[in-house]
């Protein structure tokens, strides 16, 4: 499902977008925009990366947030405690008043959600590259959460602004691997435009979301490409080394707290 995607306001003059149904009790998320704050300035691995990821955790109402150095690879991290998480292109946690983090310029994000049978809540982001979506991130980080106990059932997942099958170009190789990872399935991801082929990350996830055993009503795609609106999201492809990094995090506020 396209859409479901809402941008305003965060009160202080800044575009955040949400999807209203991850939106649950207690639970918070954003996907932020070239207002900021800006996650590009350092690698996510410097010590000064932890200020404004920590600063957006705490405008949303969470005690802190943990965040990956993403490594386009396949590995899936439980975070347990704010700040650097190591290597790793998938969080999850479980832990109130903690939020996970990823950020990109270009990337889909894929934000999931839900409870568990006794109704404990659990909550992960995937960053979904290219190298990382023919790796199948987001079923390893569904993977996760389901072997924590989670009901795919009851999960719900967004997938944020990225680059969308309009604009992002990739070569052969790539279909090549995508083929060799996915199966001939993946065949269908792929689209020839006017002598160049577009890989639709997307639709990739979306399937993995599925095979993972979400239901259709339950991924929302937010259907917002970061090539065409470069005006509201950073855009590697657009602008190169010079592109800032937008962020998606996603938690559950403690007890008592009121959610940001």
């Amino acid at each position: 499902m396209s859409g479901g995607f809402v941008l305003a306001d965060d009160g202080l003059g800044r575009r955040r977008g949400g999807f209203p149904h991850l939106d649950a009790p207690g639970l918070v998320h954003a996907v932020t925009t070239r207002d900021g704050p800006d996650l590009g300035d350092e690698p996510s691995h410097h010590p000064a990366h932890a200020a404004p990821a920590g600063a957006l955790a705490v405008a949303l109402g969470l005690d802190g947030a943990a965040w990956a150095f993403q490594v386009h690879g396949d590995a899936v991290l439980h975070a347990d405690a704010p700040g650097y998480a190591g290597p790793g292109d998938a969080l999850w946690s479980d832990r109130p008043g903690l939020g996970v983090m990823a950020r990109s310029a270009d990337c889909p994000l894929v934000l999931v959600a839900g409870e568990r049978p006794d109704g404990s809540a659990v909550w992960g982001v995937a960053h979904a590259s290219w190298r990382s979506t023919v790796q199948r991130i987001t079923v390893r980080l569904l993977a996760a959460l389901a072997q924590s106990g989670a009901d795919p059932a009851r999960l719900r997942a967004g997938i944020a602004p990225s680059a969308g099958p309009c604009c992002y170009e990739v070569g052969e190789e790539v279909r090549d691997r995508a083929l060799k990872e996915l199966g001939p399935g993946a065949a269908a991801f792929f689209r020839e435009r006017e002598g160049a082929l577009h890989f639709d990350l997307w639709a990739a996830n979306r399937d993995q979301l599925r095979e993972a055993g979400l239901r259709d009503g339950a991924i929302v795609t937010a259907g917002l490409c970061s090539l065409c609106r470069n005006d509201l999201f950073f855009s590697y492809r657009r602008e190169g080394a010079a592109a800032g990094r937008y962020a998606a995090v996603i938690g559950a506020v403690r007890s008592g707290q009121v959610a940001g």
